[in-house]
Parts: structure tokens; C-alpha cells; sequence
């Protein structure tokens, strides 16, 4: 069995998909999320993007 794996997910029903040059990409997919493979590490993206983008949004586990 893998490791456990996390994305984003807006309330707005779209996932995080990339956050570059502070331009925000969301889909409505699963497929094209940024999957992050530490907690930790979605944690502080998630804070990022509530600051910068005033954006809210939870940690979902990713089941492949």
C-alpha cells in the first residue's frame, strides 16, 4: 500500500492545480490537482494561497 497523498479543494468545488508567477490555475478534475505528498507541505501551501490569493480551501485525501 502507498503513501498517504493530498490535494486541494476550493469552496467553490475545484481543485489546486498549479500557483506560478501569481497566476492560480483550479479544474473541476482530480486528475490535473496538485498532488502533495507531505501534510506539512499542503498545510503551508493552503496558508500561502489564503494569504495571497484570499482563498479557502480544504485537504482532501488523494486516492489514486
Amino acid at each position: 500500500m502507498g503513501t498517504t497523498k493530498f490535494v486541494l479543494f476550493t469552496a467553490d468545488n475545484k481543485y489546486v492545480v498549479e500557483y506560478l508567477l501569481q497566476q492560480l490555475i483550479l479544474s473541476d478534475s482530480i486528475t490535473e490537482a496538485l498532488i502533495f505528498e507531505e501534510y506539512d507541505l499542503a498545510v503551508g501551501f493552503r496558508k500561502m494561497l489564503a494569504k495571497n490569493c484570499k482563498l479557502d480551501c480544504s485537504i482532501n485525501t488523494y486516492i489514486e
